[in-house]
């Protein structure tokens, strides 16, 4: 029986010789991951056995959820993650492989990213397709990667690993705001209250980010994706700014035209809401606008 590597639901027949995995497009299984290097990894099969090896990727090659390096022996039913991709080796001879014996095989249980692994809810919540998290039997409407990768990454800015962080966030990120500014027809295939809830999300990730990286452009993509919504800011975020402002220098012209252009909106709501734009004006001393 030929060895197969069982990917995203497809049975790929994997010859013997090398079979390198990456995202170039000469490499033999090519994956569009940005945690995926040009030449990943690569499957070197003899017959009806395979070794795995990191071919110096950044981010590594983990077998069953365990980081490995150099040359690995596979044994049938190994689950490889490569980046954010998981993949299964079937086909292989039965018996003792070199890294000490078989490992129960767990396809989709759990998700990998740069080391740091998702819970068995998160990683059932969507399947991972070249790099876009779609919902199952629901073509039209998508998970949103910051539902899947937005606690991977606050580990890794716990860790003290912000660019890490800033990596798997960045374009999950600009494709929101891209999407709140109405300029991508794609916008239709999200649910509005799953779209709110993701800028919720991405207003506290994006000012950490800014506060771990020293970086204000994480601020004023804040105050740019909430003005092209037309809301204010969540409470959470607004109370990390009065922190992170304090050593983080932005344009003080863009907090000015969220605040000038929210006003009027404010003046004929609530008292919650009308608090909550007090506090985000006081973050106007922080940036020298007053």
């Amino acid at each position: 029986m030929a060895v197969r590597l069982r990917y995203l639901g497809h049975n790929l027949v994997v010859p013997e010789g090398e079979f390198v995995i990456g995202r170039s497009s000469k490499c033999q299984l090519s994956v569009d991951d940005p945690l995926i290097s040009r030449r990943h990894a690569v499957l070197i099969v003899t017959g009806d056995t395979a070794v795995l090896q990191d071919l110096g990727s950044r981010n590594g090659v983990s077998v069953n959820s365990k980081r490995v390096e150099g040359f690995h022996q596979l044994a049938d039913g190994d689950t490889i993650t490569v980046g954010s991709q998981n993949m299964v080796i079937q086909g292989l001879a039965e018996g003792t492989p070199a890294h000490g014996g078989r490992v129960a095989r767990r396809d989709l249980e759990t998700q990998t990213i740069s080391g740091f692994e998702l819970s068995d809810d998160t990683a059932a919540e969507a399947t991972v397709i070249h790099g876009t998290p779609f919902v199952p039997g629901s073509p039209d409407k998508r998970v949103h990667e910051l539902s899947l990768i937005g606690a991977v990454a606050e580990k890794a800015l716990a860790m003290g690993r912000p660019e890490d962080a800033q990596r798997l966030l960045e374009r999950p990120l600009r494709e929101l705001l891209v999407r709140a500014r109405g300029t991508t027809e794609s916008s239709s295939r999200f649910d509005p209250t799953a779209e709110e809830a993701a800028a919720q999300r991405a207003a506290l990730l994006a000012t950490r980010l800014a506060g771990a990286l020293g970086k204000g452009e994480w601020i004023e993509y804040v105050l740019d994706l909430f003005l092209a919504r037309r809301e204010l800011l969540p409470q959470p975020a607004v109370d990390e700014l009065y922190t992170v402002l304090r050593k983080v220098r932005i344009d003080a012209r863009r907090l000015k035209t969220y605040l000038d252009t929210l006003r009027p909106d404010v003046a004929g709501q609530g008292p919650n809401e009308r608090f909550l734009f007090s506090r985000i004006e006081g973050l106007e001393p922080l940036v020298g606008l007053k």
